[in-house]
């Protein structure tokens, strides 16, 4: 083999791959996907005050008004969450954004009022909030029917976040 046919063999191993990955990026072939199971957040909304507390990560109930019945079903889904979640319980605090009371059956939940006006994408929702405060992701109120899917794609999201949470406490 002379050194030119080897130089051109050389170029196409290393160039070729390179044009196919040009070529898929440019026709929109690729699909990027997404691993977590809940709608992330367009825009930043802060609804609760930066915490200072070992709980990283809020889980909050955000009814539109008083608490229904789904809102209901929605509390005892992320009650039995933060229950299943055993050790990491410290790291996780269950939240109802109202200013209505909070029902009795639900001890392991704080009452808070949002910082500012629950937006109407956000109201009726299960959210994600971080420990400053900031919504990252949001989940529907279930039906009795969904409530074990919404409470396992919760429980995923938020054991990943929980696995690479590295941030002091």
């Amino acid at each position: 083999m002379n050194k030119k046919k080897f130089l051109l063999l050389f170029i196409l191993c290393c160039g070729l791959p390179l044009l196919a990955a040009k070529l898929v990026l440019e026709m929109g072939w690729y699909n990027g996907g997404s691993s977590s199971k809940g709608a992330w957040q367009q825009e930043e909304v802060f609804l609760l005050a930066a915490s200072q507390e070992k709980a990283h990560w809020r889980l909050a109930v955000a009814p539109a008004s008083e608490c229904s019945e789904r809102c209901q079903q929605a509390l005892y889904t992320v009650q039995q969450l933060y229950v299943g979640l055993g050790r990491k319980q410290e790291h996780v605090q269950p939240v109802l954004l109202s200013d209505a009371s909070l029902p009795e059956e639900f001890n392991s939940f704080t009452l808070l009022a949002a910082a500012q006006t629950v937006p109407a994408t956000l109201q009726d929702r299960i959210l994600l909030i971080d420990q400053q405060g900031l919504v990252l992701l949001s989940y529907a109120m279930p039906e009795e029917a969904d409530m074990a899917s919404t409470a396992k794609a919760i429980r995923q999201d938020l054991l990943k976040l929980l696995n690479y949470d590295r941030t002091k406490v």
